[in-house]
């Protein structure tokens, strides 16, 4: 089985972290938070429970920070055995980039506040399978702003219908990702700031067979 992670997200209030510790087996217990909890008397008294536990600090209050942070911790994890994710402790910002980093990795995630409720979360299952290959190729084009009709072009030219990429800008948009804007004559296509979180999945997406 290898060994098991147990990644924590913490604040000020140890007794956030505690239930995931009595509920959940581990070997390995990684403790994310911020600066100042690490100087905390919580803090302390959870390494005086727990000694050799890891620490992986971030802004608590940064959500791309958080998020990137906990993502390679889960894929460095994941590599030696089975990873999940204790969403219970830290600011709002941090609790939600726990929770999107088990959405990307797909990884086990939980809220116990005392009792334990797993999290919507496909274990094995990354958000790249939300994607559709014309989304995948359009993020794989999209560096920044660029013109709507070059940016068809770009992607028709992978062999996708022009109806499709069409619909995959749409869908984007949707989602939040990209933004279109006009400028005089022109329509922009350009990437949104939640467009930097779902890179990384968006140009996993397989693509087109």
């Amino acid at each position: 089985m290898g060994h098991r992670t147990l990644i924590a997200t913490m604040g000020f209030d140890e007794r956030h972290v505690l239930p995931s510790l009595r509920l959940m087996p581990y070997d390995r217990l990684v403790v994310v938070a911020g600066r100042e909890t690490f100087r905390s008397a919580a803090f302390r008294r959870l390494k005086g429970l727990e000694p050799g536990l890891r620490t992986i600090r971030v802004d608590p209050f940064d959500l791309t920070d958080a998020l990137e942070s906990i993502r390679g911790t889960i894929r460095r994890a994941t590599g030696e055995g089975p990873v999940r994710i204790s969403a219970s402790g830290g600011t709002k910002i941090l609790t939600n980039a726990a929770i999107l980093a088990a959405f990307q990795e797909g990884v086990e995630a939980w809220y116990c506040d005392p009792d334990p409720v797993r999290l919507p979360v496909l274990r094995g299952v990354s958000l790249a399978a939300a994607f559709s290959p014309a989304e995948g190729a359009i993020a794989l084009a999209l560096h920044g702003p660029i013109r709507y009709d070059r940016l068809v072009a770009a992607v028709a030219a992978r062999s996708f219908a022009r109806r499709t990429v069409l619909g995959a800008i749409r869908s984007l948009a949707a989602k939040g990702l990209v933004e279109l804007d006009r400028d005089g004559g022109t329509v922009l296509v350009r990437p949104s700031p939640r467009f930097a979180l779902f890179r990384d999945q968006l140009r996993a997406v397989p693509k087109k067979a």
